[in-house]
């Protein structure tokens, strides 16, 4: 009977034990878990904040996966993969992206979605969810500028036959960057969005580049930050995170003159994905207050102003010139926006 009693006790001991452990040095298995695959043209430090500092700590038992690049080349890459996909995730989207394949994308409703204001709640019948907003912008390198014996504050000083050859951009037809700076130039640069006033002054600029056009985004600010270029035509984070690191106190960040646009980026979800429950957790993750807040301290604008931007530097967008852009108008016309450019450019390409 004592032996028994003994057993009884040490296996509920044991069991308690147990327990402990568990609690202690495991996750709960009903906790989400399983894998999700990213596809996205995120910066390193935006990464930061909404994938391994963020998302990944939410839910530590989701094994993430991400994979970069342009962001045209991984929407590219979702279509090839229609049939079997791969990713669950393409991050980094704008509208024209979105209308391009439609069918791509699985349509979702977030929860947190009626909390943005209603320019940046979900407009693309569940497919498309903002998070951040983009404002395309110029980065001087002053020693260089004074070289040529230039100034520069907006769109229209980049026509200065000084600068000829000192520019860099992007290919707007495969970077979303340089994309979004040719819609912006057609929306501030003419007496009304896309018209022709503004095509005359995107061919000025082209031929301006001297030739040449940088196969990646990132380099349009890292080439003028090591004085390769004058200016760059690039986008405000950018330039902000170089700026943050007072290493390149020859460098400025200019917003034209002319007028910006504000850009949102979004994410989707791929149809047909393999981890689609985990690929509604990130969405759902991106629209929450708690990502909306981390987002703020970031040179990423978040798409919740309920949150005060805090990084060092961050200009407020009442200070900015922003002017009206039709999304929807450029994604429709997206094919025949970059059919003209590539006319336009072939005449000045090296």
């Amino acid at each position: 009977m004592k032996k028994t009693l003994l057993s009884i006790v040490l296996i509920c001991m044991a069991l308690s034990l147990f327990a402990s452990g568990a609690k202690e040095g495991a996750v709960s298995s009903s906790e989400p878990s399983g894998k999700l695959v990213i596809y996205t043209s995120a910066a390193s430090a935006e990464q930061d904040t909404l994938i391994w500092n963020g998302f990944c700590v939410k839910y530590p038992n989701i094994d993430v996966e991400v994979v970069e690049g342009g962001t045209g080349v991984l929407v590219a890459r979702a279509e090839s993969e229609k049939a079997n996909p791969q990713g669950d995730i393409v991050a980094g989207l704008n509208y024209a992206q979105y209308l391009s394949n439609p069918d791509l994308w699985y349509s979702y409703v977030v929860p947190n979605n009626s909390s943005l204001p209603e320019a940046m709640q979900d407009d693309s019948n569940g497919a498309l969810h903002y998070s951040t907003i983009q404002i395309p912008c110029l980065i001087v390198n002053l020693d260089e500028c004074k070289k040529l014996g230039v100034e520069v504050n907006g769109y229209q000083d980049l026509l200065n036959p000084a600068l000829k050859g000192h520019i860099i951009s992007a290919d707007p037809t495969s970077s979303s960057s340089a994309w979004n700076q040719l819609t912006t130039m057609l929306s501030v640069m003419g007496d009304s969005i896309n018209d022709e006033k503004a095509w005359a002054y995107v061919e000025k600029f082209a031929e301006n580049l001297g030739g040449v056009m940088s196969g990646s985004s990132s380099r349009c600010y890292k080439d003028v930050v090591n004085g390769e270029y004058a200016v760059g035509v690039t986008y405000e984070a950018g330039v902000l995170d170089y700026i943050a690191t007072g290493e390149f106190p020859n460098c400025k960040l200019v917003y034209m003159e002319e007028g910006s646009t504000q850009i949102k980026f979004s994410s989707a979800i791929i149809n047909g994905c393999k981890n689609l429950d985990n690929a509604k957790l990130y969405i759902d993750w991106l629209i929450s207050d708690e990502c909306q807040e981390a987002l703020a301290a970031t040179t990423q604008r978040q798409v919740n102003p309920n949150f005060k931007a805090s990084f060092p530097n961050m200009e407020n967008t009442s200070n900015i010139l922003l002017k009206d852009r039709d999304d929807k108008l450029f994604a429709e016309k997206h094919d025949e926006i970059c059919d003209r450019w590539t006319s336009i450019w072939a005449k000045y390409a090296k």
